[in-house]
């Protein structure tokens, strides 16, 4: 069982503020880098960590090029919400926005919070779940969002969009840290919504987040950065992972204004 993993493409027509290209078509580039690495790794299905377009009611060229997407992908494509879907960041608006349309449509699948979905195939049984943005997620006192159960499976993954962090980076943005939910049952927790990434493992668990496929801002971090996708193998004996970097990635200095 093999599967692609990204998160915040934040598809939008319009330029946003720090970049310098054409945002749109370096997002169509880039997700037709990603049809192909599926095509060559031949995945089963993608996951997407949320934030899918940067308006939970995006222009209808930002809409179409998703679409695009998900025609020629062809395959299951398992999504969360992140906040940039969600109007005034509210989880019960979820049914009007876009991706709520997508959903409905049967385009796209909808990880629910609480649902726990079994993928299976001859080598792997594989539970699937997944927990949508919300306003309260990193400022409750439990952490059960960020952790599920394991129940009849070889591997349990869990996607999440919240600021699920190794350690926090400052004071002011209200963040969740690993070790505050190391007891999760999931072999794999995906994250999201910190653009930058990160790879953590605590014993036998894996957290990891590849980074938003579009880079917004002209932090030092992201005039380095180069966006990953991460590939994932599946089989009842061992899981391999990649991150592998796209090379339709301009460098970050030809794109980015940079702070003088």
């Amino acid at each position: 069982m093999r599967l692609i993993y990204l998160a915040d493409t934040h598809i939008r027509s319009g330029i946003p503020e720090n970049r310098r290209d054409e945002f749109l078509d370096a997002i169509t580039v880039k997700l037709a880098e990603v049809l192909h690495l599926c095509r060559q790794h031949q995945v089963d299905f993608i996951i997407h960590g949320g934030d899918i377009f940067d308006n939970p009611r995006p222009d209808q060229r930002s809409l179409d090029l998703f679409r695009w997407f998900l025609r020629e992908l062809g395959l299951p494509a398992y999504c969360v919400a992140g906040n940039h879907d969600l109007i005034d960041q509210r989880l019960d608006s979820l049914e009007a926005t876009a991706i709520g349309g997508l959903a409905r449509q049967g385009l796209i699948k909808l990880l629910q919070p609480g649902e726990r979905l079994c993928l299976a195939d001859s080598s792997c049984v594989l539970q699937l779940s997944g927990q949508h943005f919300s306003k309260s997620i990193d400022r409750q006192k439990s952490k059960e969002r960020y952790m599920v159960k394991k129940k009849s499976c070889d591997v349990a993954l869990h996607v999440t969009h919240g600021m699920l962090l190794p350690k926090a980076f400052s004071e002011k943005v209200p963040c969740t840290l690993i070790s505050e939910v190391i007891s999760t049952e999931a072999d794999f927790t995906l994250g999201a919504h910190a653009h930058l990434g990160y790879q953590k493992v605590v014993g036998n668990k894996h957290f990891l987040n590849p980074g938003a496929l579009a880079r917004l801002t002209n932090l030092k971090q992201e005039l380095l950065r180069r966006p990953k996708v991460l590939f994932m193998e599946f089989n009842c004996r061992r899981t391999n992972f990649e991150f592998i970097p796209l090379a339709s990635a301009q460098p970050g200095p030809d794109i980015l204004d940079q702070i003088s």
